[in-house]
């Protein structure tokens, strides 16, 4: 089965694929076991997208924050060090904010691409999750393991218009939540979680009912003891009838 298509609006640049050329990633994974024509693939909203931003804007001006900090005392100290010490001060200070600049782009490239290479695919045997960029993980479900499926939204997430859909199995592939008794595909950050959960939904009931879900019934014989005594009841029974109807 061919790979999919990578989603129309967003588009890589040069640097994100090369990144993702040497982190050996592939731009779209292959659609899981199921039906071609049946194939559904949803991605996170775009809310969730601007939100994951926000934090990085966040923790980037935190850091910015610390390397001015930690950039004052040398700018300082440049003004009464020696030729020696004022050259060590202006090579800390090219280090910090060198590191700055680069920690920053590789965690917002990583964000982006975190947010365009998210897939939630969905066909009318199983679904497919894959997130993550540096660190990725891929998780599959077949719906012969399903056994919960339920929407979960924070405070935050009602605000923004996005929630999560969350399936639970009784096995397969994934990480196993705490408190949980089996493992839980998440398809986080959605603006359509009741559409999805309703797919999944009608596609699973589908599943069932065509049989594909079903466990094999196994009918084991009655015991032999039992056999011989309804049987020796049925004689006696059979005995007691002829002497009743015997004329004294």
């Amino acid at each position: 089965m061919a790979a999919l298509s990578t989603d129309p609006d967003f588009h890589l640049n040069a640097f994100e694929r090369w990144l993702l050329g040497a982190l050996n990633v592939p731009e779209a994974p292959q659609p899981p076991d199921g039906s071609p024509d049946s194939i559904r693939v949803f991605r996170a909203g775009r809310n969730y997208y601007l939100w994951s931003i926000l934090i990085w804007a966040v923790g980037a001006l935190g850091a910015g924050v610390a390397a001015v900090s930690v950039s004052l005392p040398l700018v300082l100290a440049i003004r009464r060090a020696s030729q020696w010490g004022e050259i060590a001060a202006v090579a800390a200070l090219v280090l910090i904010w060198s590191a700055y600049v680069v920690i920053a782009g590789v965690t917002f490239v990583s964000r982006r691409l975190n947010y365009g290479l998210r897939w939630y695919i969905v066909t009318d045997r199983s679904l497919r999750i894959r997130s993550g960029i540096f660190a990725m993980s891929e998780l599959t479900m077949t719906y012969s393991n399903v056994q919960e499926i339920r929407i979960s939204s924070g405070p935050l997430q009602l605000l923004l218009g996005i929630a999560d859909v969350e399936v639970q199995a009784a096995g397969g592939g994934g990480q196993r939540e705490h408190g949980g008794g089996g493992h839980v595909g998440r398809f986080s950050g959605v603006a359509h979680a009741n559409e999805i959960r309703e797919l999944i939904v009608d596609r699973l009931r589908h599943y069932r009912d065509s049989g594909l879900g079903d466990t094999k019934h196994v009918v084991t014989p009655p015991e032999v003891g039992d056999l011989a005594a309804a049987k020796a009841v049925l004689e006696e029974a059979v005995a007691l009838r002829a002497a009743l109807a015997t004329p004294p």
